[in-house]
């Protein structure tokens, strides 16, 4: 009985040291390969991969904030230039006998300014090259003789909404542009020193231009070009007249006319 309690006492020891080596060994190779983890209290904490960015806190949690992707920018831009309006199918009625008669009025020169605030789109991971912008646009155009206590003058003043389509070349530094505009306009005009009042009308317009980002700043230089279609501008008074200087403005052609070029400072917020 001897041998056996000792073969006993042997596979016992044998048993236990093996458990103890399985203990041991368990945690070790329960690991993933290739994954680095580092003990902190007891408790396997995985550390960030070298070269990855640690996700951004929120304060409010422990929850990761997705970086913020922006797609375009607000801007404001204020420009300066001139005008050339013109008609020439405008009428001036008789208010007595309803007599028409025909009238044109061609100014050869038009200061003209203009401000715009709007929002600009450029992704060059979504849409290339191509930037996409929609602003609110007001301009002055002014012309005025005077002399002798008399004066002659033409005030229009537009308000409207632009959509344009650029493509940036030059490492994105030119953006050529096209696009349309149109809104209201509020004229006033005066001759031979009588004010003839002011009126509302409508006008819209094809744009185009150039513009050119300064680098390293937030700065823009642009050249717009417009030929604006001005119609309603009817109904002003004279002494016993009424002046239409786009009468049945549409198919038919009676605009007033204006070809405009401004030179504009631009800046993206």
């Amino acid at each position: 009985m001897r041998l056996p309690m000792q073969v006993s006492r042997r596979i016992l020891s044998a048993f236990a040291l093996c458990c103890l080596v399985v203990a041991w060994a368990a945690p070790v190779f329960a690991q993933p390969p290739n994954e680095a983890q580092a003990a902190e209290d007891g408790v396997f904490v995985q550390e960030p991969q070298k070269g990855s960015r640690p996700p951004v806190l929120s304060g409010l949690g422990n929850e990761p904030v997705p970086a913020r992707h922006h797609s375009g920018s607000w801007f404001l831009s204020v420009g300066t230039g001139t005008a050339f309006p013109q008609y020439d199918r405008g009428e001036i009625v008789n208010n007595r006998t309803g007599a028409i008669e025909s009238v044109a009025g061609n100014s050869n020169f038009a200061v003209n300014s203009a401000l715009s605030f709007g929002y600009r789109w450029f992704d060059p991971e979504r849409w290339g090259h191509w930037s996409f912008d929609l602003d609110f646009f007001g301009s002055y155009m002014g012309v005025g003789v005077s002399g002798f206590g008399m004066s002659d003058h033409e005030n229009l003043g537009f308000l409207g909404m632009r959509g344009r389509v650029g493509y940036r070349v030059w490492h994105d530094r030119l953006e050529p542009f096209i696009g349309m505009i149109g809104g209201s306009v509020l004229a006033n005009t005066a001759s031979g020193g009588v004010d003839h009042g002011a009126v509302w009308g409508y006008w819209f317009s094809p744009t185009g231009g150039v513009r050119y980002y300064i680098p390293n700043t937030r700065w823009s230089i642009s050249l717009d070009g417009f030929f604006r279609f001005i119609g309603g501008v009817n109904g002003l008074s004279g002494p016993g007249v009424t002046i239409n200087e786009a009468p049945h403005a549409g198919l038919g052609g009676r605009w007033l006319y204006e070809p405009v070029g401004i030179v504009a400072l631009g800046y993206r917020f």
